[in-house]
């Protein structure tokens, strides 16, 4: 299995939309007081597979042997028969993280897609499928609701940019802000903003007379909620 993994470790393709081995939800919340978190693996096949997981704390290259993120997954290596499910343990093994926002980290998961027997060295593999979702670490008592977004982000206008805050304890997983205002509309598209963060685009409006926002829950469902025009002053941390 040790073997496997190196193999794993250097033939990484994303492609998550083929994949047969899902992961039950969305993103894994890891509350900031639990000593670990299971996560549900199960794969829809006819067939079995073999599983590697690993987190990495931000680069969507990132492979096994190289992340870094803080974390223990037990077992980080597996057969999964046909149509059987697995759960994986994550245990965070870092500093303390901060009490007043979410921290995040990425879940990857990739399977081995059949081949057939015989087809090329037992060495060797076509390609792999790989999967990554958000981890986010999450204190108690944050400031905002992933409920209500929209409540706690502001937008606004300076110097030709269009500058979005996120004034919450929480990431928000954008999905879509529409801006418009003195007859011109400006849509912006799936972005994550951190916690306490201030994000900013190119202005093609010259003023913010409405925006609405759309993003994704814990759940994975979308949400959507009109965002108040503000300026910096209105929402420092």
């Amino acid at each position: 299995m040790k073997g496997m993994a190196s193999v794993l470790a250097g033939m990484l393709i994303c492609a998550s939309a083929q994949a047969s081995i899902v992961m039950t939800g969305s993103r894994i919340i890891y509350p900031a007081d639990s000593r670990e978190v299971s996560v549900q693996l199960t794969n829809r096949d006819d067939f079995p597979g073999v599983v590697q997981v690993w987190l990495d704390e931000g680069n969507a290259q990132s492979a096994p042997q190289t992340a870094t993120a803080p974390f223990i997954t037990t077992p980080p290596v597996f057969r999964l028969a046909a149509h059987s499910g697995q759960t994986v343990r994550l245990r965070y093994v870092g500093k303390p993280v901060a009490q007043d926002r979410e921290s995040l980290w990425w879940f990857n998961f990739v399977q081995i897609p059949p081949t057939e027997k015989g087809a090329q060295p037992d060495n060797q593999l076509m390609v792999l499928v790989r999967s990554r979702v958000k981890v986010l670490m999450r204190p108690k008592d944050l400031a905002g609701s992933p409920l209500e977004m929209a409540h706690t982000s502001r937008v606004w206008l300076q110097d030709g940019k269009l500058f979005l805050r996120n004034h919450s304890g929480y990431y928000l997983a954008l999905s879509s802000l529409d801006v418009s205002g003195a007859g011109k509309k400006q849509r912006i598209l799936s972005q994550t903003v951190a916690p306490w963060t201030t994000v900013s685009w190119p202005a093609t409006v010259k003023q913010v007379g409405e925006a609405q926002m759309r993003w994704i829950n814990d759940q994975g469902a979308t949400f959507a909620g009109r965002v108040t025009p503000g300026n910096p002053g209105d929402v420092s941390h």
